[in-house]
């Protein structure tokens, strides 16, 4: 991380090209909160808006969010290795984009539907995102983790092709969020 300081200057100087990368982490984190581009703290956690300095990439950032949003269905599975029970193998990933719309058009509806089958939600009031958790990562390998989330457009499709075969064998593990489906 010694050249997080020389980025972070990189990104203040050019304040557009920081408003991407900061959309770019921050829907890579919608779809997986563990998907931050540098270390333990997001790029964003580093711009505060109470820093003068700040500004014109938290403005930047704003402008990229006035996008199309859509609410995306991801569902992961954090399998074992086969040769190494102890060692955990390549997640398998599902994404699927299943309406769109503006952001708080995308929010509300994943919240209303969520309130109606007693889902719990995250929400992230700044920024925009609702993530609706339908089953949570168990503890310990394998496990799985499925949830809708209210992000930015750029996301593609893609499922890894044995990923339905795979899914099937494993969705039983991990701790049902849902009294009902949705």
């Amino acid at each position: 991380m010694g050249s997080l300081p020389a980025h972070l200057d990189r990104m203040r100087a050019h304040p557009q090209i920081a408003g991407r990368v900061l959309r770019l982490e921050y829907t890579s984190m919608a779809l997986n909160p563990n998907g931050r581009l540098f270390g333990k703290r997001s790029l964003l956690e580093h711009f505060s808006p109470a820093a003068p300095a700040s500004h014109e990439v938290l403005d930047a950032f704003q402008r990229e969010l006035d996008c199309p949003w859509a609410i995306y269905e991801v569902r992961r599975i954090l399998p074992v290795s086969k040769t190494d029970p102890t060692v955990r193998a390549p997640a398998l990933r599902s994404v699927a984009r299943l309406t769109f719309g503006t952001a708080s058009q995308t929010g509300r509806h994943l919240i209303k539907v969520s309130d109606k089958n007693d889902v719990p939600v995250e929400i992230d009031s700044e920024y925009g995102s609702v993530r609706a958790w339908l089953r949570r990562r168990g503890q310990g390998f394998p496990t799985v983790e499925h949830f809708l989330v209210a992000a930015p457009f750029f996301v593609k499709d893609k499922q890894q092709e044995r990923f339905e075969r795979e899914w099937a064998a494993h969705r039983g593990l991990g701790r049902p969020a849902f009294a009902s489906p949705v």
